[in-house]
């Protein structure tokens, strides 16, 4: 009897613990799918939150590489994607104003055009601080292409180009721009004091480089033979180099295009004089011009 009642006490007990045990899953089932729906959602969320726009940063990164660079990254968002959203703005705009410098870049001499020169005389007239403008022409340069080639001239406009760049890299002179704005005119633009120095220097250093262009016959008789403007052939001198250079500090000039104009104006005049030679602005009359 006692054993009897024993099993049926231990039959109870587990019938009541199972009983409990169900209740207990039932229980923590529901929590159990709520909380795990929630951080599923969550999860989601937080995913596509981070994840949408840096796949459009990625996007971005590939049009800028085409060189498509108006894009609208604008997130407004105040965490760190939106800070490198904002970075990659900035970027897009620099890298902008860089490709247009480099497309204006002269292919001959790799150095700055037009776009990256005018942008520096509009700089520098902004800044009220005295300048020297350099325009650097080469005389008989047409002669000598239609005679040697064009070939032949472009490897003069480089060696020029080269002659520029190395002897202001030799004075060490701070702040000088060199600019080409195309076939054999280049610009210096640098501190009246050091203008005349870098001129004298390219002049000098031009004369001695330049005769490895002609042949022999032509360099000892100090001229060559070629057709001028209206096809007649005739004797020029040796390719000489002038220098016109024009100062302002902003109150005499109100865009690069004027000072251009009076830099073009007196190259002329100073291309009239024999030899290569510089001539400064202040040094020639304004009738002369």
């Amino acid at each position: 009897a006692m054993g009897k009642k024993a099993d049926k006490d231990i039959d109870s007990n587990v019938r009541l613990f199972k009983d409990q045990s169900i209740r207990a899953s039932r229980i923590t089932f529901a929590p159990s799918v709520i909380s795990l729906i929630a951080g599923f959602t969550l999860a989601i969320l937080i995913t596509y939150n981070i994840a949408r726009p840096l796949r459009k940063l990625e996007r971005t990164t590939a049009l800028i590489a085409e060189g498509k660079f108006e894009n609208d990254l604008n997130m407004n968002r105040q965490d760190a994607i939106g800070s490198l959203a904002r970075a990659f703005i900035v970027m897009a705009e620099r890298l902008k104003v860089l490709e247009a410098f480099h497309r204006d870049a002269s292919p001959l001499t790799g150095l700055p055009g037009n776009l990256a020169i005018e942008k520096h005389i509009e700089k520098k007239l902004a800044e009220k601080r005295p300048f020297s403008l350099c325009h650097v022409d080469l005389d008989n340069f047409k002669p000598f292409v239609d005679h040697y080639g064009y070939a032949w001239g472009s490897e003069v406009i480089k060696d020029v180009g080269h002659i520029i760049t190395q002897q202001v890299k030799h004075l060490d002179f701070q702040d000088v721009f060199i600019g080409h704005i195309g076939g054999d005119d280049f610009i210096v633009i640098t501190e009246p004091g050091q203008a005349e120095i870098i001129c004298q220097c390219i002049i000098k250093e031009f004369d001695q480089s330049s005769l490895k262009f002609y042949s022999q016959e032509d360099r000892q008789k100090g001229f060559f033979t070629g057709k001028d403007r209206s096809g007649m052939k005739r004797d020029f001198p040796l390719i000489t180099i002038t220098i016109a250079i024009v100062t302002d500090d902003g109150s005499h000039f109100s865009n690069p295009l004027e000072m251009a104009a009076r830099a073009a104006k007196l190259k002329e005049y100073a291309k009239s004089l024999p030899g290569s030679n510089y001539v400064r602005n202040e040094d020639v009359e304004i009738q002369c011009l």
